[in-house]
């Protein structure tokens, strides 16, 4: 990691190991505007067969739409990479820390996206005693971030 990614990591640790969220989010919308687009253009096809005077204007829409499906398409595919490199820092952080039960924790929810329930099952720890445990491994996570940071310097 570097000294920023390890003062990122010491300043907020949620928001570090939150990073490929964002991502994800902004995936879910392009491949609900990807659907959109392809809709659009299986309507506008479908008016082919009915219009055939109008085909310059048609097709151009068709085109418009295939267009905007490959751009937004090659965006995700730069979005994925950015998640996978992300996610290889995220471990990173993670294996900062000594505790297993912490690292499982952090894991669970920053790795594999559970639900605070699920990884209270998992770990058969009460849902109250996770949620304090995953604020001991924020704080531990910060503070051997902190550690790594005074060692390269």
């Amino acid at each position: 990691m570097t000294l920023e990614q390890l003062t990122e990591l010491t300043e907020d640790p949620k928001n570090f190991l939150n990073r490929c969220k964002h991502y994800e989010q902004r995936i879910k919308l392009k491949q609900k505007q990807i659907q959109h687009y392809r809709d659009l253009e299986y309507s506008v096809t479908a008016t082919i067969k009915e219009a055939s005077a109008y085909t310059r204007t048609v097709s151009s829409k068709i085109e418009n739409c295939s267009t905007a499906i490959i751009v937004m398409e090659e965006d995700i595919q730069k979005e994925i990479e950015q998640i996978k490199r992300d996610r290889l820092l995220i471990q990173e952080a993670i294996n900062l820390l000594d505790n297993e039960d912490l690292r499982q924790i952090l894991e669970a929810r920053y790795i594999y996206e559970m639900k605070w329930e699920e990884i209270a099952l998992l770990l058969e720890h009460s849902y109250r005693w996770t949620l304090r445990l995953h604020g001991k491994a924020l704080k531990n996570i910060s503070q051997k971030a902190k550690e790594a940071i005074l060692s390269h310097i």
